[in-house]
């Protein structure tokens, strides 16, 4: 080509064209539509309480009037970590040999303990009891079993 504007012409037509041609490729292989998801939540477990040993407990033990330690093991059957986030009383205690049950009562605890998911924890609730000022002389190295009723949250 020997004229000179008829090349500008026909490069300035060609990156025209190219960039044109570009921008309407990507433009076609775009699209959007609307539709719904669907999800489902599952369903929490409660957590389930296991008797602990407690006559290993050394210290934090019962004396008449004064508050003592209790120890509890829960554990969490769901797939994801719970916080026990309160322990109370449901019941009347037992006790081991002659000692009347109701000798000891249950102090609220909210222990703010995680525990993992599908995990067992063994937790110590320090002052979770009190022995009543009268208790018998049979109650003396007595072991305790207090019903309980756990709460956790996700």
């Amino acid at each position: 080509m020997k004229n000179p504007t008829l090349r500008r012409v026909l490069v300035v037509t060609t990156v025209v064209g190219a960039t044109l041609g570009g921008g309407i490729a990507v433009a076609a292989w775009t699209s959007s539509g609307t539709g719904t998801a669907g999800a489902k939540a599952g369903t929490a477990a409660a957590p389930t309480t296991g008797t602990v040993d407690a006559s290993a407990l050394t210290t934090g033990l019962l004396y008449p009037g004064v508050d003592g330690n209790a120890l509890i093991r829960i554990t969490n059957p769901n797939p994801y970590p719970v916080k026990v986030t309160g322990v109370t009383g449901n019941g009347t205690a037992t006790a081991t040999g002659t000692c009347p049950g109701n000798t000891v009562t249950w102090n609220a605890k909210q222990p703010n303990t995680v525990i993992a998911a599908g995990d067992t924890a063994t937790i110590t609730l320090t002052g979770a009891v009190s022995m009543a000022p009268t208790a018998a002389d049979a109650c003396q190295g007595a072991v305790f079993t207090i019903p309980v009723t756990v709460t956790v949250s996700s």
